[in-house]
C-alpha cells in the first residue's frame, strides 16, 4: 500500500472543511488566482468567490452535509475526485421549499493544477439527480 501524495492529502483534508464542516475560507490554502469552477450543463464558470457562495447555498440547504472522498487520481498536474455526498433537505434550494428527504448524489471533478493550487476545476454530477431525489420533476417554468 502506498502513501498517498502530500497533494491528495491536502485536497482530502480542505474537501473535508469546507463541504462537511462550513469553512469555506478554507479553500483559500487550496485556490490559485484566476481559478475557475465549471459544471457540466452550466454555461456560468464560478470564480473561488462564487464557488464559496454555492458552497454556503448548498450547506444551508443541507446542514447535515457529509461527503465522501471515494477515490483520487493523480497524474501530471491533474488530480480527478470521486465522491458521494448525503445530506437531508431541510431548508429551501432555489426556491424549492424544504422536503425533508434524505438524498446522496455523487460526481467527479476533474482538476487542473498549477504550482500545487487548483487553477480549473470541471465538475460532472447532475443536478437533476438532486432534483428527482427530493420529489422535484418540475420548477415550474411552461
Amino acid at each position: 500500500m502506498s502513501k498517498e501524495s502530500e497533494l491528495k492529502a491536502h485536497v482530502r483534508r480542505v474537501w473535508h472543511s469546507v463541504w462537511d464542516e462550513g469553512d469555506v475560507d478554507a479553500l483559500d490554502a487550496l485556490l490559485a488566482d484566476g481559478f475557475t469552477r465549471v459544471t457540466e450543463g452550466s454555461s456560468s464558470p464560478l470564480d473561488a468567490a462564487a464557488y464559496k457562495g454555492a458552497v454556503r447555498t448548498t450547506r444551508a440547504a443541507f446542514p447535515d452535509l457529509k461527503t465522501t472522498v471515494e477515490d483520487l487520481v493523480e497524474e501530471d498536474g491533474h488530480l480527478a475526485i470521486f465522491w458521494s455526498s448525503t445530506g437531508t433537505h431541510s431548508n429551501e434550494l432555489f426556491g424549492v421549499p424544504a422536503t425533508g428527504r434524505t438524498v446522496q448524489t455523487f460526481g467527479v471533478n476533474f482538476c487542473t493544477f498549477t504550482d500545487g493550487r487548483l487553477f480549473h476545476e470541471r465538475v460532472t454530477w447532475d443536478p437533476r439527480q438532486l432534483l428527482n431525489a427530493l420529489g422535484i420533476t418540475s420548477l415550474g417554468e411552461d
